[in-house]
């Protein structure tokens, strides 16, 4: 009964508050004021894309530096580009060793601990983290401008200091593994895998960047150490500074704090060999899946190619999103997948054009040959006019949004840094994608998917699936059984019964 007067108080309020509104409502205003719902949205006029310009200076150590200046808000991010240390240059004989060694340069250093790095940098509410590409390592984060002396004194101590101690050593390697041994019932990763392997063949490329279960259970503290004095070496890297930092303060920051940074001769660069591309399927055993994981991949374009603008326009309209035309025919259709997927994976010394996704296993065959039409028509038939608008403005309003942070514009410059581009790439980038034509768009098609050199890799059940390909323009078949078949059982945790 106590509640009462309360809830009453409560009940009262509300219609006070409500009370003011329906006073000054006017009649039909709520019908004037509802959207029209008739037509689609104007996109409007988009946004310009304002670059700073970058300045560029060298350090004592042969390390250059990249500094664009932004002072609206106290931030900074520094993202550090190592050229030498990707995973195109693992050894054939430990494929994964850059990888490996960029996970652990932040994992503990000669003056702090794994641990004593994390809370330093929570201290100061900043990040700092590593890791590695095909073409290149990198070490980013970001801090308030006025800790940035106290983040690069950080990032300056996991270059050049890691430890690789025993313990964190071991702990690391130890997740690699585990990561590795669930990737074997992981359909996206078995394909990729599998993918990498069959299309670059002895190319640098063509391994796993984490390597194998057994190259990183061979490799050794002595290896990380050998790969990181080889490869982290200041005359092979860049610095991208980005945010409310002025180059005089910049310049002296990093010279102390990078003084005596060195490194051994490089190792030798790697072979560009490519296996040539060749129709060829190929299915990896998953029995009773629900769904199939499909990649359809074409020789692709290097990252510098000139066709590199207008084929994002292409893989836009082929299946860049909801708009796209493998998301319209094979998911609002035909309800065959949740989403399918087209992009390029345009790397420094090459590249592959892809088409992949999930689909309904008893629907495989028919997603495919649905997949390959759609691939026809644009390699045959000019995109519309409003289908093409559509796909160049979805790629000119999205961009700004990339470089809203310093972070963002320091991951935009550093790409600059890794795939050799001009300074105002990104600058001429917008008017680039407006300018692409239907011809264009059809040209580069003509040119990037070329169903004649389909390489086709599928985790599926195949009981259900490989009678549905019969007909299919894919190749000869290849089954292969499930890595997850041959995985040991996992140890048993502590304290469970036995």
């Amino acid at each position: 009964m106590r509640l009462r007067p309360i809830a009453l108080l409560l009940a009262a309020a509300l219609v006070a508050c409500a009370a003011p509104a329906q006073q000054v409502r006017a009649p039909g205003a709520a019908a004037s004021a509802a959207a029209d719902r008739s037509r689609v949205p104007s996109l409007g006029t988009p946004p310009a894309l304002r670059i700073p310009p970058q300045k560029k200076f060298q350090l004592a150590s042969g390390l250059r530096v990249r500094l664009v200046e932004s002072h609206r808000l106290p931030i900074a991010a520094v993202h550090l580009v190592l050229l030498e240390a990707g995973a195109a240059r693992d050894p054939v004989a430990l494929p994964g060793l850059a990888s490996f060694t960029a996970g652990m340069v932040t994992e503990g250093t000669r003056t702090r601990s794994a641990t004593q790095i994390s809370d330093e940098l929570g201290f100061l509410g900043a990040s700092l983290g590593a890791g590695a590409g095909m073409d290149a390592a990198f070490v980013s984060g970001h801090s308030l401008s006025r800790h940035l002396p106290k983040l690069v004194e950080l990032l300056a101590d996991v270059v050049m200091n890691p430890a690789f101690s025993p313990s964190d050593f071991q702990r690391v390697q130890d997740q690699r593994k585990v990561s590795l041994l669930q990737q074997r019932d992981q359909p996206g990763a078995v394909a990729s895998k599998a993918f990498s392997e069959l299309y670059w063949g002895k190319h640098p490329y063509g391994h796993w960047s984490m390597g194998t279960e057994a190259s990183v259970a061979a490799t050794t503290r002595a290896d990380l150490a050998r790969f990181h004095a080889e490869s982290w070496r200041p005359e092979a890297a860049e610095l991208v500074v980005v945010g409310d930092v002025e180059e005089a303060t910049l310049r002296a920051l990093l010279e102390k704090a990078l003084a005596g940074w060195t490194g051994t001769a490089p190792p030798a660069p790697p072979s560009p060999e490519v296996a040539e591309a060749a129709l060829r399927a190929v299915l990896i055993e998953k029995p009773a899946a629900p769904q199939s994981f499909l990649i359809l991949g074409m020789p692709g374009m290097a990252r510098g190619d000139p066709d590199y603008v207008a084929a994002q326009v292409l893989f836009r309209v082929l299946g860049g999103g909801s708009s796209s035309r493998l998301f319209r025919n094979l998911r609002e259709d035909k309800g065959y997948t949740y989403g399918m997927w087209a992009r390029e994976s345009a790397q420094k010394m090459g590249g592959v054009s892809y088409v992949g996704g999930s689909v309904r296993a008893d629907a495989t065959g028919q997603a495919i040959r649905d997949l390959l039409a759609e691939v026809e028509a644009l390699r045959t038939l000019p995109v519309p006019d409003a289908e093409l608008a559509d796909a160049r403005n979805a790629i000119a309003l999205a961009l700004p949004a990339e470089f809203a942070s310093v972070s963002g514009i320091a991951g935009k410059v550093a790409d600059l840094v890794v795939n050799g581009l001009s300074d105002d790439w990104w600058s001429r980038y917008p008017e680039a994608v407006g300018a692409v034509t239907a011809a264009d768009v059809q040209r580069v098609a003509r040119r990037w998917l070329d169903p004649a050199r389909l390489l086709t890799v599928m985790v599926a059940d195949p009981a259900t699936v490989r009678p549905q390909l019969d007909g299919l323009p894919i190749g000869k078949l290849e089954v292969r059984p499930n890595p997850a078949a041959a995985a040991p059982a996992p140890a048993p945790a502590v304290g469970a019964a036995r």
